[in-house]
């Protein structure tokens, strides 16, 4: 499945159709994105700009960090209906990305978070080139070049920290977290600290597999129409 895919079914929830692309690289997604305005961000674009802009009114785009353009660029009182983090990919990075879009978030809005299930440990690895260099070391045969890097630690991160949010993963993906504001109940490691969220290992994304709350597109989907509607009876 797509992740443009995932990203409109959450838009169809907004009359406004409001988005926000962090981490764009070479725009297939935000290209394929129906929006009613549309941000990109990102600091070197591997596209021509002035042709995307040509081919898409609705579009803006401003090749600067995600820190510059949430510190001076964005207007405080700009709201979005979807925010697509997938920058920088290391929990530190997408955990300021993570932190400032909850402020730029709609209140019925939804924050999605890509590749926060990595395929392997190499693609674990919070660097790339090191990921590169463990896969060769692993196997010199393994034609697989993903890398996820150790966004997956966000997850655990708003686990215990967010629990004014609620969040799925959509399984069919590389793995992308839905975020959106519905309160939880106290987790079960309430307890855990940023630091301990800072040591997790690759191998809590295989036994700490039901944090993720892995689901497909659609029972996502489902989930929070059902909440809305029970949250307006």
């Amino acid at each position: 499945m797509k992740r443009s895919n995932v990203i409109n079914s959450l838009l169809d929830f907004s009359q406004e159709r409001r988005y926000l692309e962090v981490g764009v690289n070479r725009g297939q997604t935000f290209s394929e994105v129906s929006a009613n305005r549309k941000v990109a961000v990102d600091p070197q674009f591997l596209f021509d700009v002035s042709e995307a802009q040509a081919a898409d009114a609705v579009a803006e785009f401003h090749q600067i960090t995600s820190d510059e353009y949430f510190s001076g660029v964005s207007d405080p009182a700009d709201r979005f209906d979807v925010i697509f983090l997938d920058g920088l990919h290391t929990f530190e990075q997408t955990l300021r990305d993570f932190c400032n879009a909850v402020s730029y978030v709609s209140d019925d809005g939804f924050i999605v978070i890509d590749d926060v299930v990595p395929s392997s440990y190499p693609a674990s690895l919070p660097e790339m080139s090191t990921a590169v260099s463990v896969r060769a070391a692993l196997n010199p045969n393994d034609a697989d070049e993903s890398w996820m890097g150790d966004v997956y630690k966000l997850v655990f991160f708003i686990e215990t920290f967010f629990i004014q949010y609620s969040f799925a993963t959509v399984h069919d993906t590389t793995g992308q977290l839905v975020v959106w504001r519905q309160r939880r109940p106290l987790p079960e490691h309430a307890d855990r600290t940023v630091e301990a969220v800072g040591r997790l290992g690759f191998e809590k994304t295989l036994l700490g597999r039901d944090v993720f709350k892995l689901a497909s597109l659609p029972s996502i989907l489902d989930a929070i129409r059902g909440a809305r509607v029970s949250a307006q009876a």
